[in-house]
């Protein structure tokens, strides 16, 4: 399969993606736990950026912020925020900005758990994530829905 850097997109992002691409082609699914802790992990750190000087803001501002960036992106065709959701739809025929188009939804899966760490880092919460519809997949259009993991102390 040949792999392109897309124009105009995050060139870290696209590299790491298609690094992660090929180690999962390698490895199959014993690579999938270590390319999710990669991409997490620079979720963590991203995320802290994304804060910035902000005090630790609540699920719903964390959303919001994340959204405003993928916004700028142009990733998304239509979205959702709540206190309890962040439900997230691509345009039909969206382009994925790290190249994932029909290379399944594990891989998919791994590389989105940078909005997890993201979330962890804005607003401190640890999110779930359900990928209703991906490009990986093979469908038309991507969407996600997080929604915060309530603590069993709270």
């Amino acid at each position: 399969m040949a792999r392109t850097i897309k124009k105009g997109s995050n060139l870290t992002y696209q590299g790491l993606a298609m690094m992660s691409q090929l180690f999962y082609e390698k490895l199959g699914k014993e690579a999938i736990p270590i390319i999710k802790k990669v991409w997490y992990e620079m979720g963590l750190a991203a995320g802290k950026k994304l804060k910035g000087e902000k005090s630790t803001p609540d699920f719903k501002s964390a959303a919001t912020i994340i959204c405003e960036r993928t916004k700028r992106n142009g990733a998304i065709g239509k979205y959702e925020i709540s206190d309890e959701l962040y439900h997230i739809t691509s345009e039909v025929g969206y382009k994925c900005d790290v190249g994932l188009e029909d290379t399944g939804c594990d891989i998919c899966e791994a590389v989105m758990s940078i909005n997890q760490g993201q979330f962890k880092s804005i607003c401190g919460c640890e999110v779930e994530m359900n990928i209703v519809r991906s490009r990986a997949a093979g469908d038309d259009c991507c969407e996600i829905v997080f929604r915060p993991i309530k603590s069993s102390g709270k």
